[in-house]
């Protein structure tokens, strides 16, 4: 599929996700809309020689079909005003879709995640473990889990995949005095979960 992505990449039409910078870094995820097909997430660096096209993850295409709308709706509901086209809600569409390094580092840690051994019988969970994340902690979680030397099935790769598919009744509950909300505790347990994976 490599040389196939890069010519098909090359020859669509680029569907910007929100508001992304032009010449600037980003990220390209790339839904091929033939059935059985992966889908790609590509991230772009500027540097003094051209951009720098990393491929971060590939994603067989009907796991993507089954959790997109929702994945739309958690990355659409965080995004800042000065992300959005207007008034629009962004979408993405069949071909090559652009997001800035924000939404595309939010994006990657559920793919990086889905990646992982097992991730296609904790779909769900994984997919609630991501959402209950605030977008700082996608960012940081995003600087761990892409860093150099990290790969599938090791490392804070495999401390993400423990952590977010971990199903709500078997988090750690924090003490009725700490409880600020349920988002507030995911996250603290989340947390504990991937400290102690490392």
């Amino acid at each position: 599929m490599g040389d196939a992505v890069s010519q098909w990449s090359e020859g669509s039409t680029v569907h910007d996700f929100g508001i992304v910078t032009e010449h600037g870094d980003c990220f390209e995820f790339l839904i091929d809309g033939a059935a059985g097909e992966n889908c790609r997430l590509v991230k772009f660096v500027q540097t003094e020689r051209g951009a720098r096209r990393t491929t971060l993850v590939d994603i067989v295409g009907s796991v993507w079909r089954n959790i997109s709308a929702r994945v739309v709706r958690e990355l659409a509901q965080s995004m800042g005003d000065n992300e959005l086209v207007g008034k629009m809600t962004p979408c993405f569409k069949t071909g090559t879709n652009r997001l800035s390094p924000l939404v595309g580092r939010e994006l990657a840690v559920l793919l990086l995640t889905l990646q992982e051994e097992g991730a296609a019988e904790q779909l769900e969970a994984i997919l609630q473990g991501w959402r209950e994340l605030a977008r700082e902690e996608r960012w940081w979680l995003y600087a761990k889990a892409a860093a150099h030397g990290q790969k599938t099935g090791t490392g804070w790769r495999r401390a993400l995949f423990h952590a977010l598919s971990e199903t709500s009744d078997t988090r750690s509950v924090t003490p009725q005095a700490e409880k600020k909300s349920p988002k507030t505790s995911h996250r603290a347990s989340t947390r504990q979960c991937l400290t102690s994976q490392i």
